[in-house]
């Protein structure tokens, strides 16, 4: 893993696979466009103030490009990253402390880039929503970090995080990864990851992962609105029943380490999210 002085630092490149990219501040782009090979520099915003415009309030964002030596260039402002987000339901506000969140973030941009390589070896579609790049970019950053560290504690925070998101907010659900990479992470097995490249190993995890669509989506969607969202009114048990019991399976880890487990489990049973045999135990 990169250091904490190399995070905060300027520009600095990285490996990504067997190819090279360029992480620089918003601030200096200019520089960083004089790094990029020349032939392919036509190919990147010429405009400053476009990209700062582009990148908005986030604290990255990966410009991805189809080259067999050059991945890309990422905006990098890190101290825009949050040390902990927060979200209230059940009438309390929980929060989730944050940790090594600018090397997540640097990861899951990397996985933006390996995400194209895939895509121009015609080994995942060519054609992806903004939430299957999002989580298959949080498929790098979980592969990555189980190399890095060969466990699987910041991948889970990465999930807790993308759940607390959109328990925050809805206008997070295009980044809401936990529901295709909550079981994978779960199930897991960090010394097998370990030992796998990258590539056979996310397109197994994306063939085997299963899919939804708009309108599942949408239903997951207004699910979660009435559950987490600011004008929620008396509780609907029974509403969207269908979708409780998979939602729940998506929700229940990051619920239990952000509430406990106690409280979490009596929780989702008013809420009807658990397996019948499991809610009729509590």
């Amino acid at each position: 893993m990169l250091s904490a002085v190399v995070l905060a630092s300027g520009l600095f490149s990285l490996t990504v696979g067997e190819r090279e990219a360029l992480v620089c501040p918003p601030q200096q782009y200019y520089q960083c466009l004089a790094e990029v090979p020349q032939t392919l520099r036509r190919d990147f915003p010429q405009s400053s103030e476009g990209v700062r415009q582009a990148l908005g309030l986030r604290a990255a964002m990966a410009m991805p490009i189809d080259d067999n030596h050059f991945a890309g260039i990422i905006l990098w402002a890190p101290k825009r990253l949050p040390s902990s987000i927060s979200a209230l339901w059940n009438d309390t506000v929980y929060q989730l402390p944050l940790q090594q969140q600018a090397q997540l973030t640097l990861w899951h941009e990397l996985g933006h880039l390996e995400i194209k390589r895939l895509q121009r070896q015609n080994l995942l579609p060519q054609t992806l929503s903004t939430l299957e790049h999002e989580w298959l970019a949080d498929a790098y950053m979980v592969w990555r970090s189980v190399q890095e560290t060969g466990e699987l504690t910041l991948a889970q925070q990465q999930l807790d995080r993308r759940n607390m998101a959109v328990f925050a907010d809805i206008k997070n659900f295009s980044h809401w990864t936990a529901l295709y990479l909550n079981q994978a992470v779960e199930q897991l097995d960090a010394q097998q990851v370990q030992h796998q490249p990258f590539a056979p190993w996310l397109v197994n995890l994306y063939q085997h992962t299963q899919q939804y669509n708009e309108d599942e989506l949408q239903e997951f969607s207004g699910l979660l609105q009435r559950l987490f969202g600011m004008g929620r009114s008396q509780s609907l048990p029974d509403y969207m029943s269908w979708r409780r019991p998979t939602l729940g399976q998506v929700l229940a880890p990051t619920l239990r380490r952000v509430m406990g487990i106690s409280a979490a489990n009596q929780w989702m049973t008013e809420q009807n999210l658990l397996p019948k045999q499991s809610a009729a135990r509590q």
